[in-house]
């Protein structure tokens, strides 16, 4: 048993992460802006309050960092760098201080750049994006997460702490399916929350996903996987949502197709998603066991 962290506890994805470890055994604590519904020690404040932060790290044994402005839509530019940026910073300064020797830190598949219109998008290199692959990200949200992983790198690097940053692509909460089906009916004609979600439909232009049980176990299982100082990994499920085929979805949407390094990755799986997901599974010993696209019957017609 260890005594952990997990910061935007509060949140939905927190909320499934808080579970997972609570399942294993784990002692954890939360902070958040507000109280979760686990019955855990709570911290309540905001991450950028530097004092909070050093009285929840006090102790622990290793920290989950998810605690952020959780897309482009959430705030301003200057709110997106100021609140994701400091607040992480402040986060793995005061776990160094406080002795904790690893954490983990939620960045985004966004830091590619390629998810979100509103970013100007720069379609991939090649494919699969594997983790070596540029980060371009274009808009704010995209950036802070960039910058977010390199301040890991960069407190690794002191040799005093360990930081494991995953990138989860869009977290498909069960309040979302309404608005997944939706989008899936009538791709062309969907609009966000026209299903009375809480968001529209994300994903990016591949339309990617991942179950939030699924996130939360990738995110256990990163406080144990040996890393040398800092690593990153994609989390994604085996599939993605949209109706046409990974390759020929973006050749129509491109009007080109990036080079491909792996053919038989499509062939062997025409919906397999555009990142490379063999570190996570190698490394990481992380791999999706839910299968959305199943469970939506998106299928159903083809």
């Amino acid at each position: 048993m260890a005594k952990i962290l997990v910061t935007g506890a509060g949140g939905m994805l927190g909320g499934a992460i808080v579970d997972e470890l609570r399942k294993y055994g784990h002692e954890v604590a939360g902070l958040d802006r507000r109280k979760g519904e686990a019955d855990i020690a709570w911290h309540v404040g905001d991450m950028t309050d530097r004092a909070l932060v050093n009285a929840a790290a006090a102790g622990q044994n290793a920290i989950i960092h998810v605690a952020a402005l959780p897309n482009i839509w959430s705030g301003t530019g200057e709110e997106l760098i100021r609140i994701n940026v400091v607040g992480t910073w402040q986060v793995l300064d005061a776990a160094e201080q406080a002795g904790v020797r690893r954490v983990v830190i939620c960045s985004s598949d966004s830091v590619v750049g390629y998810t979100v219109r509103e970013g100007a998008m720069l379609p991939p290199l090649y494919l699969p994006v594997d983790e070596s692959h540029p980060r371009r990200a274009t808009d704010p949200y995209g950036l802070s997460k960039v910058l977010n992983e390199d301040t890991g790198r960069s407190f690794a690097l002191r040799g005093k702490i360990e930081v494991v940053a995953l990138r989860p692509v869009f977290v498909a909460y069960e309040a979302m399916y309404g608005e997944l089906r939706a989008r899936a009916a009538d791709p062309d004609n969907y609009t966000p929350r026209m299903a009375g979600g809480p968001s529209g439909a994300g994903g990016g232009m591949a339309w990617h996903y991942v179950e939030p049980r699924d996130a939360a176990r990738a995110f256990r299982l990163a406080l144990d996987v040996k890393v040398d100082g800092f690593e990153e990994f994609f989390l994604s499920a085996n599939n993605t949502l949209a109706p046409e085929a990974t390759l020929e979805r973006l050749e129509r949407i491109l009007g080109y197709l990036p080079e491909v390094r792996n053919r038989e990755l499509y062939e062997n799986n025409p919906y397999a998603p555009l990142y490379d997901l063999t570190k996570a599974r190698e490394q990481l010993g992380f791999e999706a066991k839910i299968d959305l696209r199943s469970v939506l019957d998106l299928d159903k017609d083809s």
